[in-house]
């Protein structure tokens, strides 16, 4: 499964990469993104860019069939990777890890100067290769995807305005 998103921010690249790798920022976004037990384990600028690395508990809404593969709170490792491009371009490449559950998610965030901002180009794909219930379980993890990143696209664009 593959998820695309663009998100349009009216603040520059520098503004919402300061976002994603600061360590307060994190905690802060994941807080109200309703995860629990969160854990910066890297947060690290670098001369490339910057390391990040956090675990979290989140919430899912998991229905019978897959309850042998998700708990009601899932532990969950996210690591990106940042590379200061030119242009004042910052990429991601980023890996997330939902504990003992058969999935595998990768992808890139891509933040791009805009004429009014920026634009966060989100790109994941979500694996699984379980037969009879691995594509259930491939759509069940792309949904909670898809509604994490819009409403950690929120929740930045708040965020931002308020600073």
């Amino acid at each position: 499964m593959k998820i695309n998103a663009n998100h349009s921010y009216s603040h520059d690249t520098i503004a919402v990469y300061a976002m994603f790798t600061d360590a307060t920022e994190i905690k802060a976004k994941q807080r109200a993104l309703g995860a629990r037990k969160i854990r910066v384990l890297d947060c690290e600028k670098d001369s490339d860019g910057a390391i990040v690395r956090f675990v979290r508990e989140l919430p899912a809404d998991v229905p019978g069939i897959l309850s042998r593969f998700l708990q009601p709170w899932n532990s969950v490792e996210q690591s990106e990777r940042w590379h200061s491009l030119n242009g004042g371009v910052f990429q991601a490449d980023l890996t997330v890890d939902i504990a003992n559950v058969p999935v595998t998610v990768g992808g890139t965030l891509r933040l791009k100067p805009a004429d009014d901002g920026c634009v966060n180009q989100v790109r994941l794909v979500i694996d699984c290769s379980l037969v009879f219930v691995g594509k259930t379980l491939a759509k069940f993890v792309a949904a909670d995807c898809k509604r994490l990143i819009a409403a950690e696209y929120k929740y930045i664009s708040s965020r931002l305005a308020a600073v």
